[in-house]
């Protein structure tokens, strides 16, 4: 509800905007305590967990070209996914510890609970890539991701042009995660001025656990009811909490007259898109995101600096952080976006 403002307030996005550095070529010399497996002679270990395969990106996206840029480096890859389970993900980095990797890239289930992983691997001598959600208080080497605040503004910037007046709902992501609870910050950025004067009123703020589609849609069908299906905006966390919206949309005969955002641009979000059911959807380059965090891991297995454009604090320390480019999928630009991302709006529909 609204009162959660007062939990994930502005002041959070002040100190977090506070934090952030300017563009810095090469932030870390890479940490000293640690040996450089080129000086041992030997071919990098590198490995890599992503949180579930569910949404079609980790697979898909991040993955593959995370490691088709590790074969072009000479580097050998140990990757899983942890099918959203933290128990599974903490014995994941315990047996690849024992596998000896050199490098661990991390996108973990339970950003909150994540920093036991880090410190085991940081006893193991193996430094850690803080992948996709914020690991707050970690010593990790670096950050790699896109801004969810900014991601969060500019899909909200594009709600209230198209609705300034009416009743809202934000269907967040898992609540956990660095990107649902900056994602949602961001949407509140924009709407406070509309809030504060009444134009906007937030009938609906909550966050879907592991981004669910059905908990969403009960969400939404909730919303509806109480409000007389008096709603202009439902503001979601990703494209499957979109689903869920959607769906609830559709029961009441409301599809495409209300305005419904999404996140990743997944193939059945572009169609949604197409068909007017879904207004937007942000996408993230995820094939620069792989390829920047295996290039992130070479560098640090040879003892060299990993080249970011901006840095944050994570609560432990300022770090590197390689932010990766977002922007919003809409009819308008969709066959641009298919050009220009071939390898997403294309192969994967």
């Amino acid at each position: 509800m609204v009162e959660m403002m007062k939990t994930f307030g502005i002041a959070a996005e002040a100190t977090r905007r506070q934090a952030l550095g300017g563009a810095t070529g090469a932030l870390l010399a890479a940490l000293a305590g640690f040996k450089s497996a080129h000086a041992q002679g030997k071919k990098l270990k590198v490995g890599l967990i992503m949180p579930d395969y569910d949404q079609l990106r980790w697979r898909n996206a991040d993955q593959a070209f995370f490691q088709k840029e590790a074969t072009r480096l000479g580097m050998d890859v140990l990757a899983q996914s942890s099918n959203a389970n933290e128990a599974l993900q903490a014995s994941q980095v315990e047996n690849m510890l024992t596998q000896g990797i050199d490098i661990l890239v991390l996108t973990p289930v339970n950003a909150n609970a994540a920093n036991g992983l880090v410190r085991k691997a940081k006893a193991a001598n193996v430094p850690v890539i803080n992948y996709n959600f914020l690991i707050n208080n970690a010593d990790v080497a670096c950050f790699l991701g896109r801004d969810a605040i900014e991601m969060g503004e500019k899909i909200a910037k594009a709600a209230v042009e198209a609705h300034p007046k009416g009743n809202y709902i934000i269907a967040a992501g898992e609540e956990s995660t660095s990107v649902a609870r900056e994602t949602r910050q961001g949407f509140l950025n924009i709407m406070k001025p509309f809030l504060d004067r009444g134009d906007i009123k937030l009938v609906s703020d909550q966050f879907n656990k592991n981004w669910s589609t059905d908990t969403a849609r009960a969400q939404v069908e909730n919303a509806l009811t109480k409000n007389g299906n008096d709603v202009v905006a439902a503001l979601c966390g990703n494209d499957g909490t979109a689903y869920g919206a959607i769906q609830a949309l559709q029961a009441q005969r409301l599809g495409g007259k209300v305005f419904v955002t999404g996140v990743d641009a997944e193939p059945r979000a572009q169609e949604l898109i197409k068909q007017g059911l879904m207004a937007l959807s942000n996408f993230t380059a995820f094939d620069q995101m792989g390829a920047e965090a295996a290039k992130a891991s070479f560098a640090l297995g040879n003892g060299k600096p990993i080249e970011a454009n901006a840095s944050l604090n994570n609560g432990a320390k300022t770090i590197p952080w390689i932010k990766i480019l977002n922007f919003n999928v809409t009819k308008d630009n969709l066959e641009q976006s298919a050009k220009d991302y071939p390898w997403w709006f294309q192969k994967q529909a």
